[in-house]
């Protein structure tokens, strides 16, 4: 007797669904593809110059469907309505949605889509970049690669992410480690793509000092929608972001060279319109968020 095989489905086949389906493929899981350019049938994945690849399948749209036991969705936030109409068909207490996006909102996007599958949020940590379609490499930053929350669909999800090299840590306090990877992205992304740099323009002391005062812009927004952090974590956070490859990429600079919108609303937007519900001014965000937005009008025209 043939035991059956996990499956996932993989909606946003940039560089963080990849490496996510890859990991899930290595762990003997049953990957599928939906919605890529190109059709893929394997991901090819470098990291440290060790190349390996992994077998997925096209996801069939015009076909009754069992639903998977994994619903990946890796799609930015801007990026959601161009695909919202796939997910109803997963909606499911049996299939479990995976949100793969940055920014603090992604039980409160998603929930307007699915009524009965469980939603966990996924905290990336790892940096990746897609080289051509099916193609990624991966750098890895720091000690973890992926935060889960603490809830019971997620221990299946950590055990096979781990099994398949990435490295996982459940939390009990999701809301503390989202504003604590939100800190991140509103200083390397904005700074990154404003000055059309990669992650080493960080290590200049001008550009520190103002990923530093933007960050501790958000702290007063992020205790008051219940974020258990610091000044300390601010610092801790700079030290991090040291360590990134000078020569990495952020989502942000990817999306600004491809000519593409990026998710500032989600990242620096989320600060700003978080600190007007509780009247915390963010003047320095506000000024960032204007100047991205700015950046991107001709874009948004198009």
């Amino acid at each position: 007797m043939t035991l059956s095989r996990y499956s996932a489905t993989l909606i946003g086949a940039g560089s963080v669904g990849l490496v996510l389906a890859a990991s899930l493929a290595k762990a003997n899981w049953d990957v599928s593809i939906l919605g890529a350019r190109t059709p893929l049938d394997k991901i090819s994945m470098q990291e440290n110059g060790i190349f390996s690849q992994y077998f997925v399948k096209k996801f069939n749209t015009h076909q009754n469907f069992k639903p998977p036991n994994l619903l990946i969705i890796a799609v930015k936030s801007q990026q959601v309505d161009t695909v919202s109409h796939w997910l109803p068909a997963f909606d499911g207490k049996n299939t479990t949605v995976l949100v793969a996006q940055n920014g603090i909102d992604q039980r409160q996007i998603f929930q307007n889509y699915f009524s009965d599958s469980p939603i966990i949020p996924a905290i990336i940590y790892f940096n990746a970049q897609r080289d051509n379609p099916g193609s990624v490499n991966l750098r890895r930053i720091g000690h973890q690669d992926v935060f889960l929350p603490q809830q019971e669909q997620a221990h299946l999800l950590a055990s096979a992410f781990s099994t398949g090299g990435l490295r996982v840590l459940l939390t009990e306090d999701i809301q503390t480690r989202l504003w604590l990877k939100l800190l991140t992205n509103i200083s390397v992304n904005p700074l990154t793509a404003l000055t059309g740099q990669p992650t080493g323009i960080m290590h200049r002391s001008d550009i520190a000092d103002s990923a530093r005062a933007l960050m501790l812009e958000a702290l007063p927004v992020a205790r008051a929608e219940g974020a258990d952090i610091t000044v300390q974590d601010v610092e801790d956070t700079l030290t991090w972001i040291s360590t990134i490859p000078p020569e990495s990429q952020s989502s942000m600079l990817q999306d600004k060279q491809a000519m593409v919108p990026s998710e500032y609303q989600a990242l620096t937007g989320a600060v700003v319109r978080a600190g007007a519900r509780h009247n915390i001014p963010t003047p320095l965000n506000k000024l960032v968020l204007s100047l991205l937005a700015g950046s991107e009008a001709k874009l948004l025209r198009n």
